[in-house]
């Protein structure tokens, strides 16, 4: 039985962005499946399709529903602030919106039970996928990108969840501090103006800050490789892509202490997690200065990607949601 799926983006999705990599990750697993998948972002008039994916379940799941596309037909994901921003913030008026979706899908048990919190009828609904990393693109043996060291990276969308000016007050108070020539990185597409304001305006006449901008995704595991660490600041996350697939070149993870790090890190195993300036400085040295230990939590986080981020069980699980939605319309091919 071939599915035919739309995997539907926000519009404002650059093509490096997290929703447009998800897409286009499950892409090629359909494809792989012999299934049919357009990655699309949205707009008004999608064709048809067996079965819509909404990659970003406020924004563009509620969209489609109210285009007048059969809910029963849509999965939607939720990918991190439509969850941790929109439905904490408005939960009431998105359950409205979004409660005849077919299925609602969340990366970890701690969203799903965010969820059903206040929708505790969707119980049937909210279903637990694991994102996934190409592991073999994304690994430890290969060239990385030259750069000074001590070198510290940080990747995604600019924009003011992320933090991305706050990365460079974090890795200036350490260099204050200890004295050591730190360089830091700050690489991705700009999401926010006012944020990319910030970023320059803090970079400016320091020569140990770089801001390659987006760097297409066949160098990034260079980049990744080249980094003694790879410092995540955001204030809210689903599960990140830069940071598994930064996991899964070796990379140290030090990342902000919130629940959709907290999935991917067991703190002093796979990565090392801070809630303040002050916990950043402890963690940054410990990754910097901690060799041996630093060398078996590179070794564990690559492990935990390989064991658990698969694409081809990532995929497998979503066509088990596709068929159903297909099963309940009555329509295949």
């Amino acid at each position: 039985m071939i599915v035919r799926v739309a995997l539907v983006i926000p519009n404002d999705t650059p093509p490096t962005g997290g929703n447009s990599i998800s897409a286009r990750r499950m892409k090629k697993g359909l494809e792989d499946a012999g299934h049919e998948a357009d990655v699309i972002w949205y707009h008004d008039g999608i064709g048809e399709y067996d079965v819509y994916h909404a990659w970003n379940a406020v924004r563009v799941g509620g969209q489609l529903v109210e285009d007048g596309i059969n809910p029963e037909q849509i999965v939607a994901t939720w990918t991190g602030t439509d969850l941790w921003k929109d439905w904490v913030q408005n939960a009431a008026q998105e359950k409205r919106r979004l409660e005849r979706i077919r299925y609602q899908v969340t990366f970890t048990e701690d969203a799903r039970a965010r969820i059903l919190a206040d929708a505790p009828e969707w119980e049937d609904r909210v279903v637990v996928i694991p994102p996934s990393v190409d592991i073999d693109h994304f690994c430890p043996e290969d060239t990385a990108v030259e750069v000074p060291h001590p070198f510290v990276l940080v990747a995604g969308g600019v924009r003011p969840v992320k933090r991305s000016a706050w990365a460079i007050d974090l890795v200036a108070a350490y260099r204050e501090r200890t004295g050591a020539d730190v360089h830091l990185a700050i690489a991705g597409p700009v999401r926010e103006t006012g944020e990319w304001q910030r970023v320059q305006e803090k970079a400016e006449g320091k020569d140990w800050v770089q801001l390659p901008g987006d760097l297409p995704p066949e160098e990034m595991p260079k980049w990744y490789r080249a980094a003694d660490v790879f410092l995540n600041t955001s204030e809210v996350e689903g599960v990140s892509n830069a940071i598994m697939e930064a996991m899964g070149c070796g990379a140290l993870v030090v990342a902000t202490d919130i629940q959709g790090n907290r999935a991917l890190i067991q703190p002093g195993r796979t990565g090392l997690l801070f809630k303040d300036e002050e916990e950043f400085l402890v963690e940054l040295d410990r990754a910097l200065h901690q060799t041996e230990e630093s060398e078996r939590i590179r070794r564990a986080a690559r492990q935990q990607i390989v064991a658990r981020h698969s694409i081809q069980y990532e995929a497998k699980r979503y066509e088990r949601l596709y068929l159903d939605a297909i099963s309940v319309r009555g329509c295949c091919r």
